[in-house]
């Protein structure tokens, strides 16, 4: 157990070491545009004279970005649908106007569409037709329903269908 906190001491010192003396890390990062090369400032090495060498290093310009102006683009205006002048709307003419339902569920000959915002859930209940023959797949929008998603707030048929026609718009 000694053996191995020591080879872990000795490892974790190893990758922790710094050839830099402290307080001298990044100390003048940015600040000039000239460099001092290090070394004696007077005297002789090796039988030469040596001295302070001072150098200019020219100074980086930023580079330069091409100037553009974010194209403008028109807010796409929001036209509520009326509720009520859904009801009696076949499924289609629905689909038309208001966009595919997140969830569809039969119940009996009734078909459910939910649609969804954030904060409200929206279902419309088709039945068949009145006037339809027996052998088609005609439905009409008979009834809405609107609720909130959390809690048990109220909020209007309209309102509901407001946000999730919103929120799909903003969506794309």
């Amino acid at each position: 157990m000694v053996l191995l906190l020591a080879v872990i001491g000795a490892a974790l010192t190893a990758c922790g070491g710094n050839a830099v003396p402290p307080g001298t890390t990044n100390t003048s990062y940015g600040k000039t545009a000239t460099s001092t090369v290090s070394g004696p400032k007077t005297g002789t090495v090796a039988g030469r004279s040596t001295k302070s060498i001072t150098q200019d290093v020219p100074r980086r310009s930023q580079p330069q970005k091409p100037k553009t102006t974010p194209k403008k683009t028109a807010a796409i205006p929001f036209k509520p649908i009326a509720a009520e002048t859904l009801t009696g709307l076949s499924e289609k003419a629905v689909l038309e106007k208001v966009g595919e339902p997140e969830l569809m569920r039969g119940e009996g000959d009734i078909r459910v569409w939910q649609y969804r915002s954030d904060e409200c859930s929206f279902d419309m209940f088709f039945s068949p037709a009145a006037q339809s023959d027996a052998k088609t797949d005609d439905r009409e929008l008979h009834h809405m329903l609107a609720r909130m998603r959390r809690g048990n707030e109220k909020i209007s048929i309209q309102d509901c269908l407001d946000q999730v026609r919103k929120q799909r718009l903003s969506r794309g």
